[in-house]
This record gives structure tokens, C-alpha cells and sequence, in this order.
């Protein structure tokens, strides 16, 4: 190496002795260095007495000092031939990394080995003991709820249950636990320990009537099906299907269930069918043979049937049976029988072309002494000529016996007339109709036809019409008879109300005779008839009652006589016996 070489390295050489000096603070000026080096503590090494900072011997080997090893290093350790901080010689425990541990059995970043640091979870004192990382007591307040201490005492609400812990549970009242269907169920704690879940798969007591007649103690009381009461005393339980038994669900709960009939506009479900105010349609058209009773009843507008003894459930109010009889009440022989469906019986949309139409629904029902028929319809046969059927029977023995055992004699306009004998060539439409339990009375509306009139009127030719009530109700007539005028006189051409007609004799006929026409009974000025009058009666709520409705003969078979009957209805009113125009 040339002069020059060695010259600048020698001074590259003082230039970083003079930058270092002698001490720590030589870098930065701290008062970290020791000695008297020949430079000013500044990073740029002049001077010449060295302010560094305190100072020690000149021998002595703070960092930043020469060295080449450990040893000459009062604290840290030699790199690059200087003492740089850090674990050395001088540790007297254990270097970990730059660390000195004094105590791997006790420190906490480094317990029992090197970088072995215990965790720090919350709420919680955490020691180093004998080189085991140990978790102690929870702080006060806090409380380990989940059993994991890796987040510590994370709750500062006291512990309840274990996590995932299941417990049995019942929120039934003290007592019915395993009384009948009530059984218990089970909770869950949750994930925080803090609380139990929901109880989950219990049974407790519920009303009987929610199931029933299902054989099991719903109520839990020890008794099978045993709730079930009748809270309005109507005869029938919420189980019956009664969707009223107190004021909460109506304000008539005695008069609404199963039996009874929905009373139109009052918005109410009367029936407990489910439907506000729904009326039973009758579907009927025409019909002029095989005419059944049946048919007759759906004419007249009972649109409803049910049966003698159905379970409670199913005992709704309707017509349990109808069928012809005779007027005696006796069952007809078969040749009978076809007489009243083909002939004697009709379904009619009209009768004759005066404006004799039904008053409710598209059909009335008629029965005739003879042909039930008016000009046109098929089978007619003139009234005022007649049919005989050919059957002579008696009345009715009820209605005898409270008239001396004969027909009763009338009083009519041209004064008392005498009555004759005899049934002949009737029919009688017998029904047997459960009330509804909501009905106290009921209305018909009939229509009575003579061809009797002129000639015959008052005397024992005089055919009749009947209609016979067998009911509980009180003040119904001894003789079972509803359908009478103001004198109590029977519903014949002698009658009060006989205004359909011609003008003879004492007859004033003041509606007339147009609504005669296109019936048979206009023919030659003979015949006439009444307007539509509306009958109305008492009965008993959930009776079953008999009406029966009739015409004959009386004293022989021809000049026949008819009535036709329609607009049966029900009325939530209490009503005596009587006759009179509808309205």
C-alpha cells in the first residue's frame, strides 16, 4: 500500500474514533459515555475535553465502546467491536433473545423457557409459578360462566348453569306434573352459562273442550274428559260445537248453537255453522207427477233436513219426515199413493195466468181434492166438472172429537150453514219438523180454491181445509186446527175470507175474479177462492212438531177443491194462533 493509502485509511480511522468517542453520549450527545476521549460529543468528534455525560474510568466499557467480547461489556454484549445492548455476560439469569430473564420459573413472558408467555385473559390474576403458567381467583364482579379461561372472566353476571347443561322444566301449575296428558320437558343452558333456554316438549293443563270426547285428562285433574260443561245451559258444549256459551263471544248465548236457525240480518252466526246469516236454498222447479212429500215440503221453503236422533253435534232444527197420509192420518195404499204424487199433488211456478204466483222462492207446493192442475199443465181436468179419486174416508179423529165426532157447521154470509160427512179423495201432507232451539213461533201462507162456489156455498157439500198442529206450545186449539177465519170458522167456501169470486147472492168479492183466470175455476162464473193468508202459531224451541195439511171431500167426490201452500218460516218472537193477510 502507498504512503497515501496508509495516510487516508489512518485518518478514515480517526474519523471514526472521533465520531464514536469514547462514550454513549459521543453518538447523541446523551450522557451515557465515560473516559476523556479527545472529541466534543458531537457527531462530528471535535473537541477537545469530551462532555458526554457522566464519566467512569478511562478503562471503563459502557455500549458503544470497543470491545471483542462479551466480557469487556459492563451490560449487553459485543458486536462489531462495540458493546451494543442486549443480553450478555453480565446477565446473571437466562438470555432469551435480547432478554434477561432473572427467574424462567416465575417470569411471565417467559415462563419456564424462553418466549413461553402466559396468557392475559380479562378479569383474572395470572402467575408464573415454578415455570407453570397458573390462573387464579376472578376479580371481584366477574365470574368465569363459560369454562373457558382463554376469554378469562368474561361475565360480570353471576353463573347460573353450565353450558350445554339440560335440566328438566315445567311451567304447568304445582301438582298436575304427570296428572293425565301433562308431562314435562327439558331446557338447555346457554353458550355464556348465564341463563336456561326456553322448556321445550311440556304439556300442561288445557280445557277439556279444546279436545274433545278424546279419552284423555287434558285438564290434568285426574279426571278423562270431565270439563266439559254447558256454561249457557242450552244444551250444548263448546264440544257440541256451540261457538257461543258466554256474553264474551255473543250477546244471546242461550240462543245460539247447532239447533238453532239463523235469524236473517241480525249478524250473527245463530247456527254455529260458521256463516253470518246464511238461509237453506231450495232448488225446485216444476213437476206435475211423482210428486213426492218431500218435494212438497222443499216447495213450500223448509230447505232444511235432519234426522230423529242424531248425535247433539249434528241435531240441527229441519224436517225429519214427510209423507202423504190420509186425513184420518193412516198410511194410503199404493193405488192411493200414486193418486197423490201424479194427481192429486203438484210443484207449481204459478197457478193459472191471473198472477197467482209463489210469495217466497221460485215454486209453491198445491194439493187438490181432484187434479192439481190449472188450464195447460199437463193431466188438467176441469175442477168445476171434477175427478174422482175414489177414495171415502173420515177426518181426522182429533178434530172430531172436540166437535161432537162430525165435521163442525160454519157460519157464512148467508148465515149458519150446515156441514156435511166424510173425507173423501183427500190427501194430507204430513211433516215432522224439529224446531230450532231459537224458534218460538213459525208462518205459513196458503191459498184456498173452491169450485164449490157458487152453487154449493152453504151447504153440506162444503169441502174443507185443514191444517192440524201437534205441538207442546200452549193456547194451540183442542182440535189441533190453526188454519181458521175471525169466527173460528174452518177454512171452506163459507169462510170469511173467501174474496176471489164473482159477485152472487151475499158474496161481495172484493178482490175480484181475475186471479181466477187460466185456472178452471173462472169456467161459467163458478169457483173463486181466498188471497195468500199467512198462519202463524207457537211452539217449543227444540220440540219436534207435526204439521199436517189437508183437503177433502166432503159428502161426495166431484167439485173439487185445492189449497196451495208455500213461505213456511221461523220467528224469534212469541206469537198466538191465527189467520190473516200476510203483512
Amino acid at each position: 500500500m502507498s504512503r497515501l493509502g496508509l495516510g487516508m485509511w489512518a485518518l478514515a480511522l480517526t474519523g471514526i474514533a472521533a465520531a464514536c468517542g469514547s462514550g454513549a453520549g459521543s453518538l447523541s450527545g446523551e450522557p451515557s459515555g465515560s473516559g476523556t476521549g479527545t472529541g466534543s460529543g458531537a457527531a462530528s468528534g471535535s473537541g477537545t475535553s469530551g462532555s458526554g455525560g457522566a464519566t467512569s474510568s478511562s478503562s471503563g466499557s459502557g455500549a458503544g465502546e470497543a470491545c471483542t467480547k462479551n466480557s469487556d461489556c459492563a451490560s449487553g454484549q459485543c458486536l462489531l467491536g462495540h458493546c451494543q445492548p442486549g443480553c450478555g455476560a453480565a446477565c446473571k439469569g437466562t438470555c432469551c433473545g435480547s432478554d434477561c430473564v432473572a427467574d424462567l420459573m416465575s417470569d411471565l413472558n417467559h415462563c419456564g423457557k424462553c418466549d413461553s408467555a402466559c396468557p392475559t385473559p380479562d378479569n383474572v390474576a395470572v402467575a408464573c409459578k415454578a415455570g407453570v403458567c397458573t390462573i387464579g381467583a376472578c376479580n371481584q364482579g366477574f365470574f368465569d360462566c363459560d369454562g373457558d379461561m382463554a376469554n378469562g372472566c368474561e361475565s360480570a353476571v353471576p353463573c347460573l348453569c353450565k353450558p350445554g347443561a339440560m335440566q328438566s322444566c315445567y311451567p304447568g301449575p304445582p301438582n298436575t306434573q304427570g296428572v293425565g296428558a301433562c308431562k314435562a320437558g327439558t331446557q338447555q343452558c346457554n353458550k355464556a352459562g348465564t341463563a336456561w333456554g326456553l322448556c321445550a316438549g311440556f304439556v300442561v293443563p288445557v280445557s277439556e273442550q279444546l279436545f274433545c270426547n278424546n279419552m284423555i285428562d287434558d285438564d290434568c285433574n285426574g279426571k278423562v274428559d270431565d270439563g266439559i260443561t254447558d256454561i249457557d245451559g242450552d244444551g250444548w258444549t263448546a264440544c257440541d260445537g256451540d261457538c257461543c256459551e258466554n256474553m264474551a263471544d255473543c250477546s244471546a248465548p242461550k240462543l245460539v248453537n247447532p239447533g238453532a236457525y239463523d235469524v236473517p240480518g241480525n249478524m250473527v252466526d245463530d247456527d254455529c255453522n260458521g256463516k253470518v246469516d246464511d238461509q237453506p236454498t231450495c232448488a225446485t222447479a216444476q213437476k206435475f207427477g211423482g210428486v213426492t212429500a218431500d218435494d212438497m215440503a222443499v216447495a213450500m221453503d223448509i230447505c232444511q233436513k235432519t234426522t230423529a236422533n242424531p248425535p247433539l253435534a249434528q241435531k240441527i232444527w229441519g224436517l225429519i219426515a214427510a209423507e202423504y197420509r190420509t186425513p184420518a192420518g193412516a198410511v194410503p195404499v199404493a193405488a192411493q199413493l200414486t193418486a197423490h204424487q201424479d194427481k192429486q199433488t203438484a210443484i207449481l211456478a204459478k197457478y193459472g195466468s191471473g198472477g197467482v204466483v209463489p210469495q217466497k222462492g221460485t215454486t209453491m207446493g198445491g194439493i187438490s181434492s181432484g187434479m192439481m192442475r190449472a188450464t195447460g199443465d199437463p193431466g188438467y181436468v176441469a175442477p168445476n166438472g171434477g175427478t174422482t179419486i175414489g177414495y171415502n174416508q173420515q177426518p181426522p179423529a182429533v178434530y172430531l172429537a172436540q166437535h161432537g165426532n162430525a165435521l163442525p157447521a160454519s157460519a157464512g154470509c148467508s148465515g149458519n150453514c150446515p156441514a156435511g160427512n166424510g173425507a173423501n179423495d183427500g190427501v194430507n201432507l204430513r211433516m215432522s219438523i224439529r224446531v230450532p232451539t231459537n224458534a218460538l213461533s213459525f208462518s205459513y201462507q196458503f191459498r184456498f180454491f173452491s169450485a164449490e162456489y157458487w152453487t154449493w156455498h152453504c151447504t153440506n157439500y162444503n169441502d174443507f181445509y185443514l191444517a192440524l198442529l201437534t205441538s207442546g206450545a200452549a193456547n194451540i186449539p183442542k182440535d189441533h186446527n190453526i188454519s181458521f177465519d175471525a169466527k173460528n170458522n174452518p177454512v171452506s167456501v163459507n169462510n170469511g175470507f173467501f174474496q176471489i169470486c164473482t159477485k152472487v147472492s151475499c158474496y161481495t168479492c172484493p178482490s175480484g175474479a181475475g186471479q181466477l183466470a187460466g185456472t178452471g175455476m173462472e169456467i161459467g162464473n163458478t169457483g173463486g177462492g181466498t188471497e195468500w193468508l199467512k198462519t202463524t202459531a207457537p211452539i217449543v224451541p227444540g220440540e219436534t212438531m207435526v204439521l199436517e195439511l189437508m183437503v177433502f171431500d166432503v159428502s161426495d167426490n166431484i167439485l173439487d177443491s185445492l189449497a196451495l201452500l208455500d213461505a213456511f218460516d221461523w220467528s224469534v218472537n212469541a206469537s198466538l194462533v191465527g189467520t190473516g193477510p200476510p203483512g
